[in-house]
């Protein structure tokens, strides 16, 4: 009679245990997995991150090895020359003009021209001197010259040799007003010479 309740607790130990060990082995297999799965995905970022440090090296490298090659390539040309120099006078006329920038010759009346654009540098005539015709290039300048030289030398000759107008005062008759406008050009076409020789100076 005493077997029988030891039986029955050895039976029941038996069966936790039977029901316990497949779940212990899943558990097991569940964290084995998981370990693997967690490796995998730390070995494709590692491999990830080095395959992005190693194209970042190679693209630092050829980007090097381009400049020099465009450093190695480039040769400085008049028109560059030019340039720098165009922009770099037109900088440093503006800083002069501003109120950091202070000297005598700023002060009204001591010199003709205006602080940051000389009339004079290196011993040639700057465009400055032209006033509103410093924009002008020198073959716009000649054309203007060879134009005004036509013209006023056609008011000339009409007005003094082939339609006296002289005459034609004395006869009662009044000046032909054209001729005079046409004249006065002559003058000025010697003074578009002058400019457009200067403008050749300065390269414009």
């Amino acid at each position: 009679m005493n077997r029988l309740p030891l039986a029955l607790a050895l039976a029941a130990v038996a069966g936790t245990a039977f029901v316990a060990l497949p779940a212990t082995t899943s558990r097991v297999a569940a964290v084995q997995s998981a370990g693997r799965t967690q490796s995998k995905s730390e070995g494709s970022w590692g491999l990830a991150a080095a395959g992005l440090a190693v194209g970042a090296h190679v693209g630092l490298a050829m980007a090097t090895r381009t400049a020099r090659k465009a450093e190695s390539s480039y040769k400085e040309t008049p028109a560059d020359e030019r340039l720098f120099e165009q922009v770099y006078l037109q900088y440093t006329s503006e800083y002069m003009k501003g109120p950091m920038y202070w000297h005598k010759d700023k002060l009204q009346g001591s010199l003709p021209d205006y602080p940051g654009r000389p009339m004079i540098r290196d011993g040639k005539y700057t465009p400055y001197v032209l006033g509103n015709l410093k924009s002008f290039s020198s073959n716009e300048l000649a054309f203007l010259s060879m134009l005004f030289f036509g013209v006023g030398l056609y008011g000339n000759l009409q007005f003094n040799y082939y339609d006296p107008q002289w005459a034609k005062v004395d006869a009662g008759g009044y000046f032909n007003v054209s001729y005079i406008v046409e004249s006065l050009l002559l003058p000025i076409s010697f003074f578009m010479h002058i400019a457009c020789y200067i403008q050749k100076q300065n390269g414009k």
